[in-house]
C-alpha cells in the first residue's frame, strides 16, 4: 500500500521558516507592512520547498469575507438528539445568539468516529466556502480530531473539558468541581457508600466525574466498588436503562446514595418504586445535569424537590458561540478557555443517615 502524501499545513510552513503561524497568514494575505524583507523571503522559500497551497478558507477568513454561518458538530444521529434536554437547550441558546448576531447555523452529525480522515476532509471543505468556524460537542478523551482545525487556522471552539489537557479552545461546565461538591455534601450527611448511573463512560464529562469520584474516595478513605456504577452507552434503550438501575437497587449491599444523570432519572424512579425503595428514606438521590424545563413525569417527585446540579448547557453554548465569533473577527487574539461554575441545589431527595 502506498503512503498517502500528507498535505502541507500552514504550521509546517511556519516551522520551516522559523516564524509564527500568524506571520505566515499575514504574508499569504499580503498584510506585511511591518514585515522585514528577510522574513518574507524565508516564508516564500518555505512555501516553495514544501509546495504549500494556501486554502481558500485562509484567504477568505483573513480577508474578512465571511459567510456569516457557523457549523455545530454533534456526535450522534439526528434521530437521537432529542432523547434528553441537552441538545434542545443547546440549539435554543445558540439559535437565539446567532439570530441576534446575524449568523446562520449549520448542523453536522458525526456518526462514525472511525472515519475521521474522510469526515475531516468534508469539514475542511465546508470551511473553504460555507462556514466561518465550528463549535464541537460531546468530546471523547481519546478523540482530538478537532486539532486539525487549529493546524489549518480554522476558528473552532469545543464544548467540553478534556481531563488533564488544556492545549485547545474550550468552553465547558465545571463538572469536576460540581461533582466534588455533590459528593462532599453526601458525605456530610453521613453517606459512605455512593453509586453512580451515568451515560457514555468515555465522554469527557464522565471521565472528569469519575476522576472526581476517585479523588473524593481517596480523600475520605472510602472503599471503591466497581459494581456501584451503571455505565450505559449513548444508544441505550429505555429497557436497558431500567434494567441497569434495577440491578443496582437489588444489590444486597446497595449504595445509600446515588448520583445519576438526568437521562436515567425516570428509569431510576420506576426501578425504585418497583423494588419498594423510598426516596430519600431508603436511598438519597442527586440528579446531575438537571434541566429546569424538563418535566419529571412523576407527581410524587416534583422537580423543585430534587437535590440537583442544574445544567448550564444554555449558558455554556452561548459563551462558546460568542468566543467563536471573537476568533472569527480577531484571529490573532489569544484564546482564553472558560469553565462555567455549577451550583449544588439542596432539595428533598437527600437526607442525613
Amino acid at each position: 500500500m502506498k503512503n498517502k502524501k500528507m498535505k502541507t499545513k500552514i504550521s509546517d510552513v511556519a516551522r520551516y521558516a522559523g516564524v509564527s503561524q500568524t506571520t505566515v497568514s499575514n504574508y499569504i494575505n499580503e498584510r506585511y507592512e511591518k514585515m522585514a524583507e528577510e522574513t518574507k523571503e524565508k516564508i516564500q522559500q518555505a512555501i516553495d520547498v514544501l509546495d504549500y497551497v494556501p486554502s481558500l478558507s485562509a484567504r477568505r477568513l483573513s480577508a474578512k469575507v465571511k459567510s456569516k454561518t457557523i457549523c455545530l458538530i454533534i456526535p450522534r444521529n439526528l434521530a437521537n438528539v432529542f432523547d434528553s434536554m441537552y441538545f434542545p437547550t443547546v440549539f435554543s441558546a445558540i439559535g437565539k445568539a446567532a439570530e441576534e448576531a446575524g449568523y446562520s447555523i449549520l448542523i453536522y452529525s458525526r456518526n462514525n468516529r472511525k472515519e475521521n480522515e474522510k469526515q475531516m476532509e468534508y469539514l475542511l471543505g465546508l470551511s473553504q466556502s460555507l462556514v466561518d468556524g465550528f463549535i464541537i460537542f460531546d468530546l471523547l478523551n481519546n478523540d482530538m480530531y478537532f486539532k486539525e482545525f487549529e493546524h489549518n487556522n480554522i476558528p473552532y471552539v469545543c464544548v467540553g473539558k478534556i481531563a488533564d489537557y488544556d492545549d485547545y479552545h474550550y468552553v465547558a461546565s465545571d463538572h469536576a468541581k460540581g461533582f466534588e461538591d455533590a459528593i462532599e455534601y453526601l458525605i456530610s450527611q453521613g453517606h459512605r457508600h455512593l453509586g453512580m448511573v451515568v451515560d457514555n463512560k468515555d465522554s469527557v464529562v464522565e471521565v472528569v466525574r469519575r476522576q472526581a469520584y476517585e479523588r473524593m474516595l481517596e480523600k475520605y478513605n472510602l472503599p471503591y466498588c466497581e459494581g456501584d456504577f451503571c455505565n450505559l452507552s449513548t444508544k441505550h434503550t429505555a429497557e436497558e436503562a431500567y434494567n441497569s438501575c434495577d440491578e443496582l437497587l437489588k444489590k444486597e449491599n446497595r449504595p445509600t446514595a446515588v448520583l445519576l444523570t438526568a437521562a436515567f432519572r425516570r428509569s431510576f424512579i420506576r426501578a425504585a418504586k418497583d423494588n419498594g425503595i423510598r426516596i430519600p428514606q431508603d436511598i438519597s438521590v442527586i440528579v446531575l445535569e438537571y434541566y429546569k424545563d424538563d418535566e419529571m413525569g412523576y407527581s410524587e417527585y416534583p422537580k423543585k424537590d430534587y437535590t440537583r446540579i442544574e445544567s448550564k448547557a444554555g449558558e455554556v453554548s452561548k459563551k462558546a458561540f460568542e468566543k467563536l465569533l471573537g476568533l472569527i473577527d480577531n484571529p490573532d487574539k489569544k484564546f482564553e478557555s472558560y469553565l462555567e461554575p455549577l451550583a449544588l441545589v439542596i432539595g428533598k431527595t437527600t437526607m442525613e443517615i
